[in-house]
């Protein structure tokens, strides 16, 4: 479910993304600054969509078990998700957000840039132009 949620921001979030940045003059459209921008801006969003589930994860694994191996503060994923909220509102699923960002981000930038420059060399091959 993490990597469903965390892949749909990525692939929708970076031709947004590169559009956007084009669309406001911040970059020129194709060139490697805009991929650049635009993957970092997914970077953003994959994390977003992903640190919840990491902190519910997170939470379960780190709880103690009675001699039943029954977790002690959860009872399942629910359980856990409606006492992080209860107790610590919606900000509660965002802790360690930027260490998340500094694990995911690089590895966001660095496939959507490659994946955009191999796009690119295909569509020259194919004899085609992409932007």
């Amino acid at each position: 479910m993490r990597v469903t949620f965390g892949s749909a921001a990525e692939m929708s979030s970076f031709p947004i993304a590169k559009e956007f940045l084009h669309d406001m003059e911040v970059f020129e459209k194709g060139k490697l600054p805009n991929a650049a921008a635009a993957s970092v801006i997914s970077g953003c969003a994959v994390v977003s969509a992903m640190t919840p589930f990491d902190v519910v994860a997170v939470r379960l694994f780190n709880q103690g078990v009675n001699a039943k191996g029954q977790g002690l503060l959860y009872k399942n994923v629910f359980d856990c998700s409606w006492k992080i909220l209860w107790t610590e509102g919606p900000l509660g699923f965002y802790k360690g957000l930027g260490a998340s960002f500094f694990r995911i981000g690089p590895h966001t930038l660095i496939s959507l840039v490659f994946w955009d420059e191999l796009r690119k060399q295909h569509a020259k091959l194919q004899g085609r132009h992409f932007v």
